[in-house]
């Protein structure tokens, strides 16, 4: 699929979120319902009380209808975002391990099933540090550059789009400016060769002249 120019630049919140839609999460279905069958597969039966992970898309419209009720993710729960925010505070500490499309997911479930969210408030308020340590981090992450490469592990989907844009620049500037050095170092190796062989000549021809 052909990328184009602004999504180079990167993707707005809404893209994100649809990419983000087939990540699977865990319902608990209020009715009895047959097996699905969906482009990537079956999901179901759905028999009350019994837990079923399903794609994100189909757990929000059955949530519409009022056919189910959605389980937080692990790491959408409170106690577990606060030990994430302390330890992405620590001096010198890795991205922590999360969902690829974990800011997606949030922002969708808090929107659409914040009734099934415990503590959601609190919940939007360490998503908001969690992401603000990460970003810091990021960004700090500048001063690392090379020409070459960029080591960051465990960054986001949304936490590299918002990136993007500034890392692609930085890095053409990067080859630009090492273009440039390797341009005038071969001049230097050049001019310096042109002064060692006439430096050479002139010592010939004086000594061919020599009385």
């Amino acid at each position: 699929m052909a990328v184009t120019s602004r999504q180079r630049e990167g993707f707005t919140m809404p893209e994100l979120e649809y990419l983000a839609q087939c990540e699977s999460v865990t319902i608990v279905p209020l009715h009895r319902m047959d097996r699905l069958e969906l482009v990537r597969g079956t999901v179901g039966p759905f028999r009350p009380p019994q837990k079923t992970e399903v794609p994100l898309w189909l757990a929000i419209m059955l949530k519409r209808t009022n056919r189910c009720r959605i389980v937080a993710p692990e790491w959408l729960k409170y106690d577990r975002l606060r030990d994430l925010c302390r330890r992405e505070e620590q001096p010198d500490a890795l991205f922590t391990k999360l969902p690829f499309h974990y800011l997606e997911i949030a922002h969708v479930l808090l929107t659409h099933a914040e009734d099934d969210i415990v503590e959601s408030q609190g919940i939007r308020r360490l998503l908001q540090d969690l992401r603000e340590s990460r970003q810091s981090k990021a960004l700090g992450g500048v001063e690392l550059l090379n020409p070459l490469q960029l080591q960051m592990d465990n960054l986001s989907a949304a936490e590299i789009n918002e990136i993007r844009p500034l890392f692609r620049h930085t890095f053409d500037m990067l080859r630009q400016l090492e273009k440039l050095a390797s341009t005038t170092e071969q001049s230097q190796q050049q001019s310096q060769f042109a002064d060692q062989s006439y430096s050479e000549l002139d010592d010939a021809i004086g000594s061919s002249y020599a009385i």
